[in-house]
């Protein structure tokens, strides 16, 4: 009875959830309009092997389909190479006076001396220092004296290089960079600019001026960058409108990513993560050819694929993203997850039950703290384990344990996901568990069901040992170990060169299903079909198919991800996982029959 209540109020906290799911899918909308911006950076350097300046080779890209340009802040040592200042360090000062027979300054040898060449040049950097620097007059000159030696001070923009970009039309990523002390944040962003994308690992203006930066960000797309944390972003998210933005290092690039390679990882990104600046950056070594003819293929196959997936290329429109879940639904949500807690307490006997949920709980809240967060995780490492732990004994189950994962995402979804999950700028808390955890608790019931861990411990001891049942014991673990060390963008153990074509071309067709799924599904449906296999073999054969249903929840609590995305690898993965495992099905009965068959023929030894 107990156990009805408790599926009952999973089904009924599903109708609040739902409300949430069809508000998050509606907030992730359907945009289509991607910029792709190059770094002027590594533009200008690569024109410099062609005897062009960066805009001229701009100018070349954009008939290939560039539209945008991302320009850095300059500092006090670029602003002097490109003779918009003179720098000189107190000591060089020192020196020229001596050698000039003039009066030598008293100043410290270690400070920084800075003066005009072009009226101006220093006005935002005089601006936006805390303490402002003094001044000398040297040599019939102006000139500022700042404590240190320090060249990397931000400067503000070089209005020339910002003018002659906007006059021809470019979509312009300005980069401000941070410093500490700086006050007036954003009071030299060029107005000619459509995006901020902040340079280095803070926000400029962190952690005192934040609240000019929202201010001065309002006109501005503010990019989060993918896989680069910067402190300050979590707490301006919220109140500017910001896009998602993918690049690579410029060494990375350089030594190991082909132009297909960077095509397909461009379009991938723009397909199932929501990334919509696509930062990119040319080939400025000759490791993998000739620089300027591997970035024209690369931009030539990115617009056109792009394109041929029916993204439009051009600046970003200003959207309002804003998704902010209630607080109530959320709640009423999270009932279903707490009954799906107790129903995996339910699974073990006595008190170990009581031990496990509680466990479950103490890791969500150590991940998660008291938050939605805890909650999230908590779903994400009881539900894979419902399916198969009470329903494992037909083979149609599979089905059921899939649809319990999903309701498990539903709620998964709805009580985790709020704007900055969606943004990727707070990560879902304990992601590394959801793949880890779910499997092992499963394995703990299994074993369970048949003796208690005193009996298991004693009975392994005193086991003979038969050559064949380690080795099969063994390939299992590894199996199974190969699963989930292959997890994250930089998994311990590598996709091989033939994984990495078949996903190539999985990707062509639709969306690419994980991997996990694909080998644990076919797990689960020989382990559900083989009922009178041996229970341990069924046991490892079935917590591959755990490890399945735990990939679909960690593929949904990858909240950038947008959700029909997210549902349709899913699908796919069980559609493929099936079929694999219905072809391997008589195929393993076979093999099996004809194993037995060969050792039933061996001859006996003869007695003594």
């Amino acid at each position: 009875m107990l156990k009805r209540l408790l599926w009952l109020l999973i089904i009924l906290s599903l109708i609040p959830a739902f409300f949430l799911v069809v508000k998050r899918i509606r907030a992730e909308g359907s945009q289509r309009t991607v910029t792709l911006v190059m770094d002027e950076q590594a533009l200008a350097t690569q024109a410099e092997y062609y005897g062009m300046t960066a805009f001229e080779l701009g100018e070349h890209y954009r008939t290939l389909g560039l539209n945008g340009v991302a320009i850095y802040e300059e500092t006090v040592s670029s602003f002097a190479a490109k003779d918009e200042i003179v720098m000189l360090f107190g000591s060089s000062l020192k020196s020229e006076a001596l050698l000039n027979g003039l009066d030598v300054p008293d100043l410290p040898s270690d400070s920084l001396l800075l003066t005009e060449l072009q009226p101006g040049s220093l006005g935002a950097l005089i601006n936006k220092v805390e303490p402002k620097p003094e001044e000398l007059e040297f040599s019939n000159r102006d000139w500022y004296v700042f404590q240190g030696v320090n060249a990397s001070r931000p400067v503000g923009p070089r209005r020339e290089t910002i003018q002659e970009w906007s006059e021809a039309g470019w979509d312009i990523a300005y980069r401000p960079r941070s410093y500490p002390n700086m006050v007036n944040i954003g009071a030299d962003y060029p107005p000619e600019a459509h995006y901020l994308i902040y340079h280095g690992l803070q926000v400029a203006g962190h952690p005192g001026e934040l609240d000019d930066v929202v201010r001065v960000s309002q006109n501005y797309i503010t990019g989060i960058i993918e896989g680069t944390p910067q402190e300050g972003m979590q707490e301006i998210s919220q109140k500017i409108p910001t896009a998602r933005v993918l690049s690579f290092n410029q060494d990375y690039i350089n030594e190991k990513l082909s132009p297909q390679d960077l095509v397909d990882k461009y379009l991938l990104a723009a397909n199932e993560r929501g990334i919509r600046i696509l930062y990119l950056r040319p080939y400025i070594e000759t490791q993998q050819g000739d620089m300027l003819q591997n970035t024209d293929e690369m931009l030539t196959k990115l617009v056109a694929t792009l394109e041929g997936e029916g993204y439009k290329i051009g600046p970003l429109p200003v959207l309002e993203f804003n998704y902010h879940p209630s607080p109530l639904l959320r709640a009423l949500s999270s009932i279903g997850i707490i009954a799906a807690l107790i129903l995996l307490a339910l699974l073990y006997p006595g008190i170990w039950g009581v031990l496990v949920a509680l466990a479950v709980a103490a890791l969500g809240l150590l991940a998660g703290k008291l938050d939605w967060d805890a909650l999230a995780l908590i779903a994400a490492l009881s539900f894979p384990v419902l399916g198969y732990g009470y329903f494992s004994k037909r083979l149609i189950n599979i089905g059921l344990a899939t649809l319990i994962s999903l309701a498990g995402v539903v709620l998964l979804a709805a009580v985790g996901s709020d704007q900055e999950a969606m943004m990727a700028i707070r990560p879902f808390a304990g992601v590394a568990a959801t793949l880890v955890i779910p499997p092992a608790l499963f394995l703990f019931h299994y074993a369970l069901k048949y003796r208690r861990p005193a009996a298991w411990l004693t009975d392994f001891w005193q086991a003979p040992i038969q050559l064949g049942h380690v080795i099969i014991f063994m390939l299992g673990i590894a199996a199974l170990g190969l699963i989930v060390l292959r997890r994250g963008n930089f998994p311990i153990i590598g996709a091989s060169e033939a994984e990495l074509a078949l996903r190539q071309w999985l990707s062509g067709l639709f969306v690419r299903p994980r991997f996990k799924e694909l080998i644990g599904h076919p797990l689960g449906v020989l382990g559900l079909a083989n009922r009178d296999w041996p229970e341990w073999i069924r046991a490892l054969l079935l917590t591959g198919g755990v490890i399945s249903q735990a990939t679909i929840m960690n593929s949904f609590s990858h909240y950038h991800t947008p959700l029909l995305i997210s549902l349709q690898r899913t699908l796919i993965a069980l559609i493929i996982g099936l079929i694999i495992g219905f072809v391997a099905l008589p195929l393993v009965r076979l093999t099996i029959r004809l194993v037995r068959r060969w050792l039933a023929s061996a001859p006996r030894p003869r007695q003594a």
